[in-house]
């Protein structure tokens, strides 16, 4: 019996592993991130507790230390996503006294509860990613955008909003991006190809454009 309480319990264990698990959502939406190297360290940090296996008090002290840490540093760094490693903090915290030697009943309690924020947690994420990365990256465009030239992209967009629907568009509006001006004509998703193909060539002629191309969901919706 003593020698099983030298060692840290497997189910505070396995809510500090499910903690490293909640961390692997968030490196990978902010994989592109000037910042990654930051949640990266944070990242490597949340996984310290697992090497203290056979230390309870140690890895008790650590995981309520990380805890706090991560709950703190979320509220500055609430802007700038910091507080997407919360699930991993509440995991972390559980971890701590999640001890059924010492809490039979109320370690069950909170394993169950760390299990559910876990599976919360990766089905709100990848809810979010899908919605937000894989259906846009999926869905087929509906919005052809137009290279315009400054001096006329101004003054010629409400005639060209009028002249356009006639061939299938539904709304012409002007976006900036990248010191570059564009008309982003959209069209329904059920516009027959030939129609779409027209509306193109009508886009091509007009004053000041440059480039037409079929504009991804995700950056025109």
């Amino acid at each position: 019996m003593a020698a099983r309480d030298e060692r840290v319990h497997p189910l505070q264990m396995a809510l500090a592993a499910g903690a490293v698990v909640a961390t692997v959502p968030v490196l990978l939406w902010t994989v592109t991130s000037h910042l990654l190297p930051l949640f990266v360290l944070t990242a490597l940090s949340v996984a310290i507790p697992l090497f203290l296996p056979r230390r309870p008090p140690a890895f008790a002290r650590a995981a309520a230390i990380l805890a706090l840490g991560l709950l703190a540093l979320g509220l500055p760094g609430f802007l700038f996503g910091m507080f997407l490693f919360w699930p991993s903090a509440l995991l972390l915290l559980l971890a701590a006294f999640a001890d059924p030697h010492a809490r039979p009943v109320s370690a069950r309690i909170m394993g169950a509860a760390g299990g559910l924020a876990l599976a919360w947690f990766l089905a709100a994420f990848g809810s979010f990613y899908w919605h937000c990365t894989v259906a846009p990256a999926l869905a087929e465009p509906h919005t052809y955008r137009a290279v315009s030239d400054p001096d006329t992209f101004y003054a010629d967009l409400g005639k060209h909003d009028a002249h356009l629907k006639r061939f299938g568009a539904t709304s012409v509006t002007g976006t900036a991006s990248e010191d570059l001006l564009y008309l982003a004509v959209r069209f329904p998703d059920d516009l027959p190809e030939e129609r779409r193909a027209a509306l193109k060539r009508e886009l091509e002629k007009l004053p000041g454009v440059s480039r037409v191309d079929l504009c991804p969901v995700r950056d025109c919706g």
